[in-house]
């Protein structure tokens, strides 16, 4: 069930429609397969999962930086920390590396319908 704000108050909606199922999920029952496939679809799932973070952690810094910019009185610490901070492209190195994992295993599965 899905949750509708209604001011400060939070009503349950009955007509919501269920979750969306988990793309890896549907492909694991549509294959069917063996224990060492189900090990790669659970290693894809994995790195989905990580990528979808590594991912979400670069755009929180993009938008950090955005909302630096906007304010009426830029500080020069807040700038100072948003250029030095390692963060995002730690990230970004992080994600490169989970994207070809994850072309790997696609390829994996590939291999196997």
């Amino acid at each position: 069930m899905r949750l509708r704000s209604s001011r400060s108050t939070w009503k349950r909606r009955e007509d919501a429609p269920p979750p969306p199922e988990d793309p890896v999920d549907a492909l694991r029952r549509r294959l069917g397969g063996s224990a060492r496939e189900h090990v790669v679809l659970d290693f894809l799932e994995d790195d989905l999962r990580e990528a979808r973070a590594a991912l979400a952690g670069v755009a929180s810094y993009v938008a950090n930086v955005d909302a630096a910019l906007a304010e009426d009185a830029p500080s020069r610490d807040r700038f100072l920390s948003l250029a030095m901070g390692g963060g995002p492209i730690e990230k970004i190195d992080e994600l490169a590396e989970l994207l070809s994992s994850v072309r790997r295993r696609l390829a994996q599965v590939a291999a196997r319908m």
